[in-house]
């Protein structure tokens, strides 16, 4: 374990050192991160505050610079460099959108279905980027792109010029460390995603007709179309790469290579054998997209000591723990539910708007998080919530709220201390947002409201599965949450960087899948157990 712990960053020590000096003039050694990084984040955090404009304040004239290039290419649109592109059957050309209000929302909805993600939906980009929560001042400039087939618009790209790698999720900042200790530059850069959202989904999007009358083939063929353009746009135009994040694993097979996940056989015999031909071998390899396998955990409804049928009740997911582990949840709820006297309520859809004041307080209780963390990032505003609930995406709001018993049966929003602001869609519940307001933290109350409160939201309504975001995997698997592959693809231009990062990516994929069988494994509800004692 710790050869796999190391071998990754002697990776890309060595092969950084490596970079030609045609395109690199320095050598690359372990620094401290560069001034120009650290000015980005500080321009986008004040206090624990989100200001747009201190963007334009920054010193490092790199930063602004960049931040002025995406301003000038929004403004230009890239008409320029728009060319048509041939698959296999169809004839295809691409429309760049500075706007998702370009695009109609019937239009851009009519390529979803109803298992898409909600984060997906052009009410959901729609409110992020007219709070100017995603927008040319705060780095994001949408270029989101039309699929035009055979002279008809048949899909949409959701695309955005970056000059920083925050609110991504897969984090590269190393790769930027890297770029420009060696005179690479990194930003601007194309991530195709959406803003703040580490959530999984389709990030081409065809209308249904077209996915009817493709083959599988035809489709795949589509998808590398639409990655090749990708390439076009970042040369024609000198950005550093293409970024595709949290798309489906067979969105990342069609556009970069499968991924294959090694048998028991292999990791115990000849993982470092293999290791070390996937290296060589991938010295030889050029352009194409490198697929990068993350991890995060999720919660799924399917009870081990039924057969895997969904859980009926709270009490048959503790079941499923060990007696020690038992005793220890139900503690934990104790200390909240009775000895604080706390209650959890689960506000849903339009019900939010019938409790007058309700929205600005949890955006209050999102703001604390924020001002008491040092990593804390605010990228929504109030206006952005607010411009959520007077959509129809309200419907897929869930607010679980906190407050004290003695406050009454009816709810007010003046009572709420602490909570979470959720998403709920398709049978998925997306944990997002937790904050608790200063002076009213109590033991275990994150837990509560996070974890088990949600949980027991789920089991009630019979959702199956729910994906609490990014972070924490020691104390989230701890709890039942059992790990889950996460995809993306990155195309990066310089050629000597990508070799780069490419022998990197082979270590920390190998670690992450074997990481993944190891702990669903071992999970500590994914064993089938004798009921506790009543």
């Amino acid at each position: 374990r710790k050869m796999r712990t190391v071998l990754p960053l002697y990776a890309v020590i060595w092969s950084i050192s490596t970079l030609d000096q045609a395109e690199s003039k320095k050598s690359a050694y372990i620094k401290s991160p560069p001034r120009r990084q650290t000015s980005i984040q500080s321009s986008f955090v004040r206090e624990g505050r989100f200001f747009p404009t201190d963007l334009f304040k920054s010193q490092d004239k790199r930063s602004k610079r960049e931040i002025q290039r995406c301003n000038q290419w929004s403004r230009l649109g890239l008409a320029s460099i728009l060319s048509p592109a041939d698959s296999a059957t169809h004839n295809v050309t691409f429309r760049l959108n500075p706007s998702i209000s370009e695009i109609p929302e019937d239009s851009w909805d009519a390529c979803l279905d109803e298992h898409s993600s909600p984060f997906l939906q052009h009410a959901w980009i729609r409110c992020l980027e007219e709070s100017s929560c995603a927008s040319p001042e705060t780095g994001w400039v949408p270029q989101h792109i039309s699929i035009v087939i055979d002279g008809k618009v048949k899909g949409f790209v959701p695309l955005y010029l970056k000059a920083h790698s925050m609110g991504e999720f897969i984090f590269d900042n190393a790769w930027a460390d890297a770029a420009y200790q060696n005179d690479i530059n990194y930003y601007p850069k194309l991530l195709v995603g959406i803003p703040f959202t580490p959530a999984t989904g389709r990030r081409i999007l065809f209308h249904p007709e077209l996915l009817e009358s493709c083959s599988r083939q035809e489709l795949a063929d589509l998808r590398r179309t639409v990655g090749e353009f990708l390439k076009q746009l970042a040369f024609s135009n000198k950005i550093s790469s293409v970024h595709i994040n949290f798309l489906t694993d067979e969105e990342a097979s069609d556009i970069s290579s499968v991924l294959e996940e090694p048998s028991e056989h292999e990791q115990s015999g000849s993982s470092i054998k293999n290791s070390l031909r996937a290296f060589l071998s991938n010295l030889s390899k050029k352009d194409r997209y490198l697929r990068r396998t993350s991890l995060q955990y999720h919660w799924t409804n399917s009870n081990a000591n039924n057969g895997g049928k969904p859980y009926t009740t709270f009490q048959d997911y503790l079941d499923c723990f060990k007696s020690k582990r038992r005793i220890t949840i139900r503690r934990e709820r104790k200390r909240v539910q009775q000895d604080e006297g706390i209650r959890v309520d689960a506000v849903m859809g339009e019900q939010i708007l019938k409790h007058k004041g309700l929205v600005k307080r949890m955006f209050e209780i999102y703001l604390s998080t924020v001002e008491k963390m040092f990593f804390g990032r605010q990228y929504l505003t109030l206006e952005f919530f607010e411009l959520l609930c007077e959509s129809s995406f309200i419907k897929n709001l869930c607010f679980m709220c906190a407050r004290l018993n003695s406050t009454g049966k009816d709810l007010k929003a003046k009572d709420v201390f602490a909570g979470t602001i959720n998403i709920v869609k398709d049978g998925v519940f997306y944990g997002r947002y937790w904050g608790c307001l200063a002076g009213k933290e109590a033991k275990n109350l994150h837990f509560e409201v996070c974890y088990w409160k949600a949980i027991e939201y789920c089991i009630q309504n019979g959702l199956k599965r729910m994906e609490p975001g990014a972070g924490g995997g020691d104390y989230k698997w701890a709890r039942g949450f059992d790990p889950e592959l996460i995809h993306s693809v990155h195309y990066i231009c310089n050629k000597s960087l990508q070799r780069a990062v490419s022998q990197f990516l082979d270590f920390e994929t190998e670690s992450n899948v074997e990481l993944t069988q190891y702990l669903r494994k071992k999970s500590v509800i994914g064993k089938k157990r004798a009921p506790a004692a009543t």
